[in-house]
């Protein structure tokens, strides 16, 4: 993939986690209350929410939602789409040479990202559907897709050991929160904080570890380009981040 693509794709995750923040954010402040675990809370609570709590038009308790229902579509749908897809598609590839392994994680990711994506098509078109399935199907292929991925960014040395560690954090807290959704909705267990708090933590160090990968693609990006317009001054030819002078001389 060319170094533009892999520009637009680095804007775009940008973009689509700034707008996610913002609207999230707006839709919070407006959900009027009450949660699985305590339906007399007002207002929206990090521990005790969940995410998908607030792309509902009616929460649990019976109040409308309306407004924030909408803002909370629109981030989910900016992230999805505007983070997450050009995260799959396209990081691999820049990330390894392998590319059976990229093309496993572009379609696992693909795949989560066109599951997800019937969460908050569902809010806003007011289509029924098995909201519990969804929720496993479409996180089954992206932690696998994640985890891949989190593999490359391990045996790449030129990414730095923060963004390795949190996405093996993210990757724990997320598989541990998978243990928990699975406990409670389809085994019974009771619901506690720990359910939707980890669901939190874990998207949190998501957005940043996708922040920190834009970082490190980005500037491999920029130091290419320059290497790239020094060859085409010097005439020396670049071959990964090295170079080698070429004659332009033409045999007679």
């Amino acid at each position: 993939m060319n170094s533009t693509y892999l520009r637009w794709s680095i804007i775009s995750i940008r973009l689509s986690i700034a707008v996610f923040l913002a609207l999230g954010t707006l839709s919070a402040y407006y959900y009027p209350g009450g949660n699985y675990i305590s339906e007399t809370a007002q207002g929206y609570s990090f521990w005790n929410n969940f995410l998908c709590d607030s792309i509902r038009d009616i929460t649990c308790t019976g109040q409308y939602n309306l407004l924030g229902a909408r803002l909370a579509s629109l981030a989910m749908f900016a992230l999805i789409f505007g983070g997450f897809f050009p995260m799959f598609f396209a990081f691999p590839y820049h990330l390894s040479k392998k590319r059976h392994l990229n093309s496993t994680i572009r379609w696992l990711g693909v795949a989560s990202v066109a599951v997800s994506a019937l969460l908050p098509l569902s809010s806003l078109f007011k289509i029924p559907l098995p909201h519990d399935i969804i929720v496993v199907i479409a996180t089954l292929p992206g932690l696998a897709a994640s985890l891949l991925l989190i593999f490359t960014t391990l045996i790449e040395t030129s990414c730095s050991r923060w963004i390795k560690f949190i996405g093996s954090l993210m990757m724990i807290i997320a598989m541990v929160n998978l243990i928990f959704y699975l406990r409670v909705k389809w085994f019974g267990s009771p619901l506690t904080s720990l359910l939707p708090g980890t669901q939190k933590v874990a998207l949190l160090l998501c957005l940043g570890w996708m922040l920190g990968m834009t970082a490190t693609l980005n500037s491999r990006r920029i130091e290419r380009g320059a290497l790239l317009a020094t060859s085409r001054q010097s005439g020396w030819k670049p071959i990964g981040r090295t170079a080698i002078q070429f004659d332009r001389t033409i045999p007679k």
